[in-house]
């Protein structure tokens, strides 16, 4: 009769920990770049979203970034051997991203500071106008020159 024993080498009762291999960090990395949701790469793995998450953090936090330097340095080369396809990519990436750059910085003045509410409700005490606002007081007549 067998043992539980002899069927799990490590002695441990259960399924066995998930150890990723190096091919399924690649696929993790390569599936963020194109976009897919973390639902569907752990599909493909064949294991839940969760063991996802903590045996492949790294490469789902900067798989994006990884992968679209990798894809930079690949059109680089290919531009300095003179492809003309790569040489208009990097151009127009190069436009985008200036393009880009100037829209984001536009329009951007120095922030005023957040009032808080008694700070608010001052202003608007100050600026209150119509019959509500506060009277100019009467002006002193002066009496010049006294009794001698």
């Amino acid at each position: 009769m067998e043992k539980p024993e002899d069927k799990n080498p490590s002695g441990k009762r259960g399924r066995p920990a998930y150890r990723p291999a190096l091919k399924d960090r690649q696929t993790v990395e390569q599936m963020k770049f194109c976009g897919e949701s973390e639902n569907t790469i752990a599909r493909s793995l064949g294991i839940d979203v969760g063991t996802l998450r903590k045996h492949f953090a790294e490469e789902l936090e900067n798989g994006y970034a990884n992968r679209r330097h990798e894809v930079i340095g690949l059109l680089f080369e290919a531009a300095r051997s003179k492809n003309v396809a790569a040489i208009k990519k990097l151009e127009e990436m190069g436009r985008v991203a200036n393009a880009a750059e100037a829209v984001n910085g536009r329009g951007k003045g120095e922030r005023q500071p957040k009032l808080g509410k008694k700070e608010e409700r001052q202003i608007a005490a100050r600026n209150v106008g119509g019959k509500f606002a506060t009277r100019q007081p009467p002006q002193l007549v002066a009496v010049s020159g006294g009794k001698k």
